[in-house]
């Protein structure tokens, strides 16, 4: 009985092994095994090719899934592969289907127990979009589009205003878009639509601003009619350049920034100009009677004038104290919007006249009328110089140069209000060196007998002072009268500084 009861057991102990062995080789045969799932696919008994292919499936379908990104009120259409999609485990993935279900028994069985008890276990794929390729896309599709605003622009023509509409830009957060993305890859949605995640970038100008520019300000012509037509041709360019200027709030204007270089690549050709108190020719002459029709006009705009100087010699266009230089840097004619409103200042030439208006928002009281006064304070009168000249008959007399009164004057700005003065401003005082008139006094002998020359050597002394001086006035102090009375040495000395330069450019003022 006891040795059937071995003979049982030992039976029985052999078919539970062979049950054991016949279960454990069916559990891990290439076969993933049970209760093995990544993003939801249940990989249980699937080969290693099968799995592969299921997770291949699932990439490739959130690839192809269509998004949407609004920006603004423009859409960009795009598939997720085309923003640069990526899946940043799917080796990890790829690894772990190879190692559940390829090798031997004892490989695969260590394998399946690594991932259960491993606390970094795979569940799911981790969907991304790659930043670089995420901006490049972005950047392509919106080019031209978003770089920068635009702002609207203003320009008068033929008597009307244009202006121009503003453009705003919008400025996109692509790292908080493309996170937004992310974040929608792992639903199940048949498509991902997006609202960028942007800022707007308005335009410092806008057509409403410029929609103010309706009022006259002020006003200002001269007149070239004299001028030559070197003279005429640059006052017409560097009107062109110095005029038709927007200047928002705060804004400056500088005549001479805008209408240099005075040169004929410029524009500017060879006219009147002073120098060393004498009229010369220079590249670019006229250019000062820009800056005075342009001073006039700001005066009667009442913008600021953060640079105005006088020129060395009183000039015939406007009334003294109410002229602007030119000169290189140092004399210049600057202009400054000091309203909260923007300004426009327009320029232009008809016929031999000159007219510069400031436009803007006037906000004045109609009861309010402003004038501007000259006061002549002293005005020294223009002497005579002669130069001999060899070439000339004894006797003969030719004007080389006109001169030029000296002056001291002041400009005040008077106001009223219902006609009655409320106000009056000193505005400048300014002084004008006088210039004398130039002569030129023939020299030239008739061939003398040799009397007439004994007589000749006896005066040679009274002959060799070559030149003297006249006064245009016998009313003037000793000061004036010896300003007036010059030679040609003294009008040749060592120069001071000077309104232009002869050569290629001007650095001052063009008069005739």
């Amino acid at each position: 009985m006891k040795k059937r009861y071995m003979e049982f057991v030992t039976k029985l102990g052999l078919s539970v092994a062979v049950f054991a062995a016949a279960f454990t080789f069916n559990t891990y045969a290439s076969v993933i095994p049970d209760g093995v799932s990544i993003s939801g696919i249940d990989l249980s008994g699937k080969t290693g090719e099968e799995a592969d292919k299921l997770i291949e499936e699932r990439i490739n379908s959130i690839k192809a899934r269509p998004v949407d990104i609004e920006i603004s009120s423009k859409d960009i259409k795009a598939t997720v592969g085309e923003i640069g999609f990526t899946c940043e485990n799917e080796a990890q993935a790829v690894d772990l289907i190879r190692n559940l279900s390829t090798g031997n028994v004892a490989k695969r069985y260590k394998a399946k127990s690594d991932y259960d008890n491993s606390g970094n276990k795979l569940t799911d794929l981790n969907y991304k979009i790659d930043e670089k390729k995420f901006d490049e896309f972005i950047d392509d599709k919106t080019k031209g589009f978003l770089e920068k605003p635009v702002d609207a622009t203003i320009k008068r023509e033929n008597g009307v205003f244009k202006i121009t509409e503003e453009v705003d830009a919008i400025n996109i957060d692509k790292d908080a878009t493309r996170q937004t993305i992310e974040a929608e890859l792992a639903n199940d949605s048949a498509a991902i639509n997006v609202k960028a995640t942007a800022s707007m970038q308005k335009a410092k100008i806008t057509k409403a601003d410029l929609e103010t520019i309706k009022d006259v300000l002020g006003t200002y012509t001269t007149d070239f009619s004299s001028s030559s037509e070197a003279r005429a041709n640059n006052i017409r360019v560097g009107s062109a350049k110095l005029g038709n200027h927007l200047l928002m709030p705060g804004e400056e204007l500088s005549g001479y920034e805008q209408m240099h270089p005075f040169t004929a690549a410029n524009g500017y050709q060879i006219a009147h100009a002073y120098e060393n108190g004498r009229v010369v020719d220079s590249v670019g002459g006229g250019s000062c009677q820009i800056a005075t029709t342009l001073y006039n006009a700001a005066l009667r705009a009442e913008i600021a004038i953060p640079q105005r100087q006088n020129h060395s010699m009183t000039v015939s266009y406007v009334p003294a104290s109410c002229d602007a230089a030119i000169a290189g840097t140092y004399k210049d004619i600057k202009i400054k919007n000091n309203l909260d409103t923007p300004i426009y200042v327009e320029a232009y030439t008809s016929g031999r006249k000159l007219t510069f208006t400031i436009w803007g928002q006037d906000k004045r009281s109609k009861n309010r009328t402003i004038e501007f006064v000259p006061e002549i304070l002293s005005s020294t009168p223009a002497g005579i110089t002669y130069k001999d000249d060899p070439t000339l008959p004894a006797g003969k007399e030719v004007k080389e140069s006109t001169g030029h009164d000296g002056r001291t004057s002041k400009l005040w700005k008077v106001v009223k209000e219902n006609g009655v003065e409320v106000e009056r401003t000193l505005l400048s005082t300014d002084r004008y060196a006088v210039s004398n008139h130039i002569y030129r006094r023939g020299t030239a002998q008739a061939v003398p007998s040799s009397e007439a020359s004994s007589e000749s050597q006896d005066g040679s002394q009274s002959t060799s002072q070559s030149t003297e001086s006249k006064s245009a006035s016998d009313s003037e102090t000793k000061s004036e009268s010896s300003a007036a009375k010059t030679t040609e040495a003294a009008t040749s000395t060592a120069p001071d500084k000077k309104e232009e330069t002869t050569g290629a450019s001007l650095i001052g003022p063009g008069v005739e």
